[in-house]
């Protein structure tokens, strides 16, 4: 009877083990758009991912101060007890441009500065803006891209061994943020009293 328990009970944490998963950051957070203006307190059950990470950026937003909480591909800052801004890392800035044309319209202001390299090259940088409903600024920076590391190799070359990493090629990407100056209020400092 014992052993037919232990077995049933194995089966039914195997059967449990795939919904008490740890969920992707990505597939926990709220959208962007969503958590601009939520309460720290509504933000807080997405935070699961950074727990351990997060513990002190817990503390200073209860206190009401301002703090950041990284869950990539987002990065939330929360101050006075709600979302003031939410950063995103985009792979793309090009594709981030096309999303965005697709959702909002086209940019209210699409900006690219040619720069002259120490070599002899030139880059490209572009900058675009969003001017949302309700006072909500959408500014997309195109940035450079590290690529994802693939994996490290150890060689062993005359007697010691080097590292050896493996990565793709870097990318040119977008930092995106998303901010509402309009509502976020700033708090006059209280009178002190003349004694």
């Amino acid at each position: 009877m014992w052993l037919r328990r232990i077995v049933l009970g194995s089966l039914f944490l195997i059967a449990a083990a795939p919904g008490n998963a740890q969920k992707n950051a990505a597939d926990n957070a709220p959208r962007p758009l969503d958590a601009l203006g939520m309460s720290y307190a509504a933000l807080q059950p997405h935070l699961g991912a950074c727990r351990g990470e997060c513990r002190q950026q817990e503390r200073e937003a209860k206190q009401g101060h301002r703090a950041t909480f990284d869950l990539p591909p987002y990065s939330y800052t929360v101050d006075a007890g709600k979302v003031i801004q939410v950063v995103i890392i985009a792979a793309s800035f090009d594709g981030f441009i096309a999303e965005g044309k697709d959702k909002w319209g086209p940019p209210t202001s699409l900006v690219y500065q040619i720069l002259a390299n120490p070599d002899g090259s030139e880059s490209r940088y572009g900058e675009a803006r969003w001017n949302l409903p309700e006072g909500v600024l959408v500014d997309a920076r195109q940035s450079p891209m590290p690529g994802k590391v693939l994996g490290v190799a150890k060689l062993q070359l005359g007697g010691s061994a080097v590292d050896l990493t493996e990565s793709e090629p870097p990318t040119v990407g977008a930092i995106v943020t998303i901010t509402n100056p309009s509502a976020q209020h700033t708090e006059k400092p209280k009178p002190r009293p003349l004694i």
